[in-house]
C-alpha cells in the first residue's frame, strides 16, 4: 500500500480532495488537512491517504484506492497502481525462488530440449 500511496502523492494533484471524499474522508477532516499543510500538496495527499488507512484498517486495500481512482476518473493513476503492484508481485513469485532457479531452469531446459528438437 505504501508503494501505492507514493504513485498516488506523485500523479493525483489538485484531486486529491475529490479522491479524499470518495475515500470517505470528511470535509472536516479535509480542510484540516489543507490547514496543516497550507503549501505542500504532496503531503496534503498523503495526509488524506493515512486518514483513510486508519479509518478503514483492513479494508484499507490496493484495490479499494483503485476503484476510488476510477470513480474519480484518475484512470492514469489506477492504472499505474496497478501495474506497479503486479511488478512487485512478479518480483515477490520470482525471488521466493530464487535459490532454486538456477538449477530449476538449468533442469528445464535439459529436459525439454531434447523434445524441442524432436518431431
Amino acid at each position: 500500500l505504501r508503494a501505492a500511496f507514493d504513485i498516488v502523492c506523485d500523479n493525483v494533484g489538485r484531486d486529491w480532495r475529490r479522491l479524499a471524499r470518495h475515500l470517505h474522508v470528511t470535509d472536516t477532516k479535509i480542510d484540516a488537512i489543507e490547514e496543516k499543510y497550507p503549501r505542500n500538496l504532496t503531503e496534503q495527499v498523503r495526509e488524506s491517504l493515512r486518514v483513510w488507512k486508519s479509518a478503514e484498517r483492513e479494508d484499507a486495500t490496493v484495490s479499494h484506492l483503485v476503484r476510488a481512482l476510477r470513480a474519480c476518473q484518475l484512470n492514469l493513476v489506477a492504472d499505474l497502481v496497478l501495474e506497479d503492484q503486479q511488478a512487485r508481485e512478479n518480483e515477490t513469485a520470482g525471488s521466493g525462488g530464487g535459490d532454486k532457479s538456477p538449477a530449476e531452469s538449468l533442469t528445464s531446459w535439459d529436459s525439454n530440449g531434447p523434445a524441442l528438437g524432436g518431431p
